[in-house]
C-alpha cells in the first residue's frame, strides 16, 4: 500500500526539484561562458605576473658598470631627449635585466622611477670585454613583459650577463 505524501513533503519535493533545475541551468551557463572566464583569468594572471616582475626587479639590479654613460650620436639624432632620459635611468638605476643574442647584441633594460622600462643597446666586440654603445631609447610599450617578448621573438635574445670588467665605447671614445 502506498503512502500519500503530505502537503509538506510535496512542497519539499517541489523545492528540491527547482533547486536541481537552477543548478543545472547555472552549470550550463558557466559551461557556455567558459571562454570568457578563461580570458578573464588570463588577464588577472598577466596583471599579477607584471606586479611580481616589477616587485622582483625593484629588489635587485642585474648589472651596473663603473662608467657613467652618455648617448652616442645615433641615439641623440634618432631619439633626442629620450636617449638622454634612458641613459640617465641606467646611470641612476643600472640594468635590472640583461638580454643578449648570438650576434653580440646586448640590451640593458633599466626601470625608471615611474616604472617605464628603457633600453640601452650595446654590441660586443668578438669575445672581448669591449662593447660599443649602439642606441638608447624607450620602446613603444614600456612594460617589461612586452619588451622581453619583442626582444625574444624579433632579435632572438635571451637572458644574458655582462662581464664585470666590461668597457663601453661611445662613438670610439671610452668615457
Amino acid at each position: 500500500m502506498m503512502k500519500k505524501f503530505s502537503e509538506r513533503s510535496q512542497g519539499a519535493l517541489v523545492f528540491v526539484g527547482l533547486a536541481v533545475l537552477v543548478a543545472v541551468v547555472l552549470m550550463l551557463m558557466m559551461a557556455g561562458n567558459q571562454r570568457n572566464m578563461q580570458a578573464g583569468a588570463e588577464v588577472i594572471g598577466d596583471a599579477v605576473g607584471e606586479v611580481i616582475d616589477n616587485a622582483a626587479a625593484e629588489t635587485y639590479f642585474a648589472w651596473k658598470g663603473t662608467q657613467t654613460l652618455y648617448p652616442n650620436k645615433h641615439a641623440i639624432k634618432n631619439h633626442a631627449a629620450d636617449a638622454w632620459t634612458t641613459v640617465d635611468c641606467y646611470n641612476r638605476n643600472g640594468a635590472f635585466h640583461v638580454m643578449s643574442n648570438a650576434a653580440g647584441d646586448f640590451n640593458l633594460l633599466c626601470r625608471d622611477d615611474d616604472g617605464t622600462v628603457r633600453d640601452v643597446i650595446l654590441k660586443r666586440r668578438g669575445n672581448s670585454n669591449i662593447f660599443d654603445f649602439k642606441n638608447a631609447y624607450t620602446p613603444k610599450d614600456g612594460t617589461f613583459k612586452a619588451i622581453k617578448y619583442w626582444l625574444e621573438n624579433t632579435w632572438k635574445c635571451s637572458k644574458g650577463s655582462m662581464p664585470k670588467d666590461a668597457v663601453i665605447v661611445i662613438d670610439n671614445v671610452i668615457p
